[in-house]
């Protein structure tokens, strides 16, 4: 591969990172090893602190730079004043305060847009003319980027997810993305819905470029021997996005159809725990069935798990807004199957070589009917575990995809 260097300083803006583990560090850690082959200097700016850092792996030309966790509050966000006196509030809180979140992108915007011209000014070695903006979302902090490159002619790259559209300010969202070098997603979905809300402008440019996930699993799935316990697995946030409440139905109906242990691993917390641990306590009791709530846990213990050699699939479905979640990469990697519904990205994921794709709205009898000859057959079933190894190495390997990204971005920044 032809590798491009810049001797620019590359900021990458995270949340919490290095201060947190997953699921940021998942996503951040192979982005800024890639960058730093690429750039002169990596500096990570988390937007806020959490606790010690976690990420004590990094590469030793990574800098991690406090100045805007220190200047945040502990909800992560700047001050007031700083927006106020920026003079870029009153421009944009009247194309449209109808919602809080509205009124907070402005704010947020404007207050960093006046934090970072004031970054510049105390760190003098660095100028826009040596120095690129990468962000993880097009987030407030993107969209003060954009108003201080007005000025300053900054040059800043993003990522977008479909949630980022969902809320803030749709004016100053689209003026962000005029000002940007690039945005890239994570599915051709999101891509597609990016372009229908920023499309009126035709010279925002937006690519699909695929998160993934880094080996952990370096060795080719050896042959899988179903055991007596079908065994699936669910990781990641209970949260609005995921149909928890579907996904117990049809385990629910497996379970009785064969008459055979199915036990029903789910990892994670989030905002919608208590409805689903009602869901559950509020199902008839089957005693072929039995699910195990882990809560979070580290993203080491999720590769244990996988590394037991007890699960047999993994299970998600999910709503419209799905990208290409990281946790159905590391299935595929540990070379486990899954099923999952047919929307968002997945469908740009799972194909029959590697799991299942039900309808975007499946019935439980879909998914009995689908599930059951790969039950049947042991030799189905192993030949899909290897596919599904097969699909990461092809589609999902971090390690190239974020070379690829660390080329783009040298390129769309000279």
């Amino acid at each position: 591969m032809n590798t491009s260097h810049s001797e620019a300083t590359i900021v990458v803006l995270t949340d919490a990172y290095p201060y947190c583990e997953h699921p940021e560090s998942v996503l951040v850690r192979p982005e800024i090893d890639a960058l730093a082959t690429r750039f002169r200097r990596v500096i990570v700016m988390p937007r806020r602190r959490m606790g010690d850092v976690y990420d004590s792996r990094r590469r030793p030309e990574i800098e991690i730079c406090d100045e805007l966790a220190d200047a945040t509050g502990t909800d992560g966000k700047l001050p007031l004043w700083q927006a106020i006196l920026s003079g870029e509030l009153p421009r944009w809180i009247v194309s449209g305060t109808d919602s809080r979140e509205t009124f907070s992108h402005a704010v947020q915007a404007a207050a960093f847009s006046r934090w970072i011209k004031g970054w510049f000014e105390r760190n003098p070695e660095l100028t826009p003319q040596n120095t690129v903006f990468y962000t993880f979302r097009l987030n407030p902090f993107t969209s003060g980027l954009a108003l201080a490159s007005r000025r300053l002619h900054l040059r800043i790259v993003t990522r977008a997810h479909t949630d980022d559209l969902q809320r803030g300010n749709r004016k100053l969202r689209l003026f962000t993305g005029r000002r940007c070098r690039a945005i890239f997603t994570a599915s051709d979905q999101t891509a597609e819905v990016v372009r229908r809300r920023l499309s009126t402008d035709r010279h925002i440019h937006i690519e699909t470029r695929r998160l993934g996930c880094i080996d952990r699993h370096p060795s080719t799935p050896s042959p899988h021997v179903m055991h007596s316990q079908l065994t699936f697995l669910t990781v990641g946030p209970i949260s609005d996005d995921k149909r928890f409440d579907q996904m117990a139905e049809f385990i629910d109906a497996l379970a009785t159809a064969r008459e055979k242990t199915v036990r029903w691993v789910i990892v994670g917390d989030g905002p919608r725990l208590s409805d689903l641990k009602k869901t559950l306590s509020g199902m008839p009791s089957n005693r072929w069935l039995h699910v195990e709530l882990t809560g979070a846990v580290s993203n080491d213990d999720v590769h244990a798990l996988y590394a037991t050699g007890r699960i047999d699939w993994m299970l998600l479905l999910a709503e419209d807004s799905i990208g290409c979640p990281v946790a159905v990469c590391e299935a595929l990697m540990h070379g486990v199957p899954v099923v999952a519904n047919d929307v968002g990205g997945l469908s740009e994921m799972i194909d029959d070589d590697c799991g299942i794709l039900l309808a975007a709205n499946p019935r439980k009898e879909e998914f009995i009917r689908g599930i059951m000859p790969c039950i049947d057959s042991q030799l189905r079933y192993s030949r899909m575990r290897l596919g599904a190894r097969e699909k990461w190495a092809s589609d999902f390997d971090a390690t190239l995809l974020r070379e690829e990204l660390a080329d783009d971005i040298v390129r769309m920044t000279e």
